[in-house]
């Protein structure tokens, strides 16, 4: 599938403008959650993976997977995963049909930890500013993601809602 050329040249330096100001939005907003997170001794990326597996709480987050959705290298991630699960915070799991496989859970002192963090983001963040609510803000993303997935014909990396709520039960 091809992509689509945009209809005019100024539709193309709005897509690069937007693709520039969201760009900057992620730095500022890692650079806002390292701030946050450095008193417990995490970096945002070792943050992002306990997030990440507390959302999966019902299954297990491949190594891989966690790679891409953190955006981190293979070798970046084993690092980060080790440290945390020294730390009890995720517990590894290996696939039973592929022993190089490895999976990985969030454990409850891993879960007490995010609690721990989580409501200093209450006081860092002033949601109450922006224009639209975040969850708005959120979906309004995730659908651009999958339009301009759709039209590079291919698959982006899924997200989820944070929320350190106790996930229902399947």
């Amino acid at each position: 599938m091809a992509c689509s050329e945009p209809d005019s040249p100024q539709d193309a330096v709005e897509l690069i403008s937007m693709a520039i100001e969201m760009a900057s939005c992620e730095k500022t907003m890692r650079a806002a959650i390292a701030q946050v997170v450095a008193p417990f001794n995490l970096s945002e990326n070792a943050f992002f993976i306990l997030v990440l597996c507390h959302q999966n709480l019902r299954k297990s987050l491949s190594q891989s997977k966690l790679a891409k959705m953190v955006g981190l290298s293979p070798a970046q991630l084993s690092y980060l995963v080790e440290q945390l699960r020294q730390e009890g915070w995720i517990h590894p799991q290996r696939d039973p049909n592929d022993r190089r496989r490895q999976y990985w859970t969030l454990t409850d002192d891993g879960m007490v930890r995010l609690e721990q963090i989580m409501p200093h983001f209450r006081d860092a963040w002033q949601f109450d500013q922006l224009p639209v609510d975040p969850q708005t803000l959120v979906a309004g993303l995730r659908k651009l993601v999958a339009i301009l997935g759709a039209s590079l014909n291919c698959r982006p990396v899924a997200s989820q809602p944070v929320s350190l709520s106790k996930p229902h039960a399947a």
